[in-house]
């Protein structure tokens, strides 16, 4: 989607979304607890923010079904699951407000979801506190922060994107959801390096599998040779998308599992794939490796 075209549909979001009436919003402001007048006056600034921007796409209910929602793919965040996708604190854990300023200020590439960097620091918080609301059981701490460390192979990035091929198709198995980027006898050759057993490859091992979600549709994950990343492919982004996992779909938390150099050569690999995002040469070696399958290549 190019910069032209998400700015007009984020115009006809706007006017769809816009002028709502003044009896919605979520049913319990703050769950019974009694407020002070800040937390009070901070509630309806959210609630003006969240009438101008949000509305069309999230809706009324804050459960992602706006008016704008059944043109878009894919589909706004459900706030009354109390969960975002990327947040930085184990997955399934419950968003800091670190979390969902991040994204306002950011967006989410590839989808309807601008960055509103250009709002008010006083406006984006009150935009959180106000959304934090539509999670309609009572409210949990949020997950502790995930921790990466420093990039160890910030210094030595090839060195760092050939640990990286190793740990995706060895131990993380990452081509159980992603497609795979390597020969079957090369992931065969990587699971016998972590002395693993032969590897049950899936069918369609170069296409992403179609997986559950908590989000009310299957997740197809990014093939990275040709989707964009949500959160960008910055490695400092990525690695903390894969230590922390994706809230509400089979991406696991692999922080406490990966030792911290195998997380980061994760996120330099992922990176060097996205930079060769759409480009004929990196798209045929691919072809290449799911014909090779297809023809008895196992």
């Amino acid at each position: 989607m190019t910069r032209r075209t998400m700015l007009f549909l984020w115009m006809c979001l706007l006017a769809l979304g816009g002028c709502e009436a003044d009896d919605w919003g979520p049913k319990k402001l703050s769950h019974g607890k009694t407020l002070q007048e800040a937390q009070i006056e901070q509630l309806r600034r959210g609630r003006k923010v969240y009438a101008t921007y949000c509305v069309g796409c999230h809706g009324e209910n804050g459960d992602g079904k706006g008016k704008a929602a059944r043109f878009l793919d894919p589909k706004p965040r459900d706030f009354t699951l109390g969960l975002i996708k990327f947040a930085r604190v184990p997955s399934g854990e419950f968003p800091r407000d670190a979390d969902y300023l991040r994204i306002i200020d950011h967006g989410l590439s590839g989808t309807a979801m601008p960055s509103f960097r250009f709002l008010s620091v006083k406006e984006k918080r009150a935009v959180v506190a106000y959304v934090r609301n539509f999670y309609e059981e009572e409210p949990e701490a949020p997950g502790a922060p995930v921790e990466v460390g420093e990039d160890p192979w910030f210094d030595d990035p090839e060195g760092g994107i050939a640990e990286g091929e190793k740990v995706y198709h060895g131990i993380a198995k990452c081509w159980s959801c992603h497609p795979a980027f390597v020969s079957p006898a090369k992931i065969a050759e990587y699971h016998e390096a972590y002395g693993l057993g032969k590897p049950g490859l899936r069918e369609n091992l170069y296409e992403s599998k179609v997986t559950d979600s908590q989000w009310g549709a299957p997740i197809r994950p990014p093939n990275f040779l040709i989707d964009r990343i949500k959160t960008g492919p910055e490695v400092e982004n990525l690695v903390y998308v894969i230590a922390s996992g994706v809230g509400g779909t089979a991406m696991p938390t692999w922080a406490g599992i990966l030792e911290p150099e195998q997380l980061w050569g994760l996120a330099h690999y992922v990176h060097d794939l996205a930079m060769q995002r759409g480009s004929k040469r990196a798209i045929e070696r691919h072809n290449a490796l799911a014909h090779e399958r297809s023809e008895g290549g196992k």
